[in-house]
C-alpha cells in the first residue's frame, strides 16, 4: 500500500473511532427503546429488507460494521453465524453493546481488525456479506483490495450486499463550492470522506468477482432524494 493510502486509512479509523464512541446517554437511549429496538437500527427501509434478507444465511460477514446495526438484523432474522468486523476499537464496543443488548451475543462475534485481517480469512468462509458506507470512504487502493478479497473469502453464489453514498459529479462539487479531486476524492479538515464514482464505474469494480442482481437507490432519514446506492450481487463461479 502507498505512503498515501496509509496516512488515509490511519485517519479514517482515528476519525471514525471518535465518531462511533458511545456515552451512556447513547446506550440508555437504545434500551429505553426495548428488545424490538433492533427493527430501527438501520438508516433505511430498503438497508433494513437487505440486512435481514442475510437472515437465511449460515455464516456473513459484515464488514466496516461500524455498531453492527446491519449484523444485529442479520442475526436476529435468523443467522446463527454472523462475524462483525472494524478497525475501528469504539466501534467495535459499540457492536459488542449491540450484541449483549438484544441477547445475540451467542450469534454475533466482534472482532476489532488490522489492516491484513482479510488477507487472513480462509477462502470460501462466509455464504453472506454486507460492506455499508465503507468502499466509497476509503482510499481507491484499499477499496479495490477490500472487493478481491472479500470476494475470495465468500463462497460461490454467496449473497453480497454493498451499500454506498450518493454520486457526487464535479459540476455538482463545483456549484456547492465542494473541492472535488480529479480522481474524484474529498477531503474534509484532512480526511478522506467520499470517493465519488458512478453506478457503471462501482458495478465495473464488482464485475470480475460478482454479478449484479439489483441496484436500488435509497435515502437517509432527512434526505429528500433517494441517492445512495444499494448494490444486491451474487459471487461469480
Amino acid at each position: 500500500m502507498n505512503g498515501k493510502a496509509d496516512s488515509d486509512n490511519r485517519k479514517l479509523i482515528h476519525f471514525w473511532n471518535e465518531a462511533f464512541g458511545m456515552s451512556e446517554e447513547d446506550r440508555n437511549e437504545l434500551r429505553e427503546q426495548g428488545p424490538e429496538g433492533w427493527r430501527g437500527l438501520a438508516p433505511s427501509e430498503k438497508l433494513f429488507l437487505a440486512a435481514a434478507s442475510l437472515g437465511k444465511k449460515k455464516k456473513v460477514l459484515d464488514y466496516g460494521c461500524g455498531s453492527a446495526w446491519a449484523g444485529i438484523i442479520a442475526a436476529k432474522s435468523g443467522c446463527p453465524d454472523v462475524t462483525a468486523v472494524d478497525p475501528a476499537p469504539a466501534a467495535a464496543e459499540a457492536a459488542r453493546f449491540g450484541a449483549s443488548l438484544y441477547g445475540i451475543g451467542d450469534q454475533l462475534h466482534v472482532q476489532t481488525i488490522a489492516p491484513d485481517w482479510l488477507e487472513n480469512e480462509p477462502a470460501e468462509t462466509y455464504d453472506g456479506l454486507i460492506c455499508s458506507n465503507v468502499l466509497d470512504v476509503v482510499p481507491q487502493e484499499t477499496a479495490r483490495r477490500i472487493i478481491r478479497e472479500t470476494a475470495r473469502i465468500a463462497a460461490g453464489g454467496a449473497q453480497i450486499i454493498i451499500g454506498l453514498n450518493y454520486y457526487l459529479s464535479p459540476e455538482a462539487a463545483h456549484e456547492r463550492g465542494i473541492n472535488l479531486e480529479e480522481d474524484g476524492s474529498l477531503y474534509l479538515d484532512g480526511v478522506l470522506r467520499l470517493v465519488s464514482r458512478t453506478d457503471e464505474e462501482w458495478a465495473a469494480l464488482f464485475a470480475p468477482y460478482y454479478s449484479v442482481e439489483s441496484l436500488e437507490h435509497f435515502a437517509w432519514p432527512g434526505e429528500k432524494a433517494e441517492t445512495r446506492r444499494l448494490f444486491r450481487m451474487r459471487k461469480c463461479g
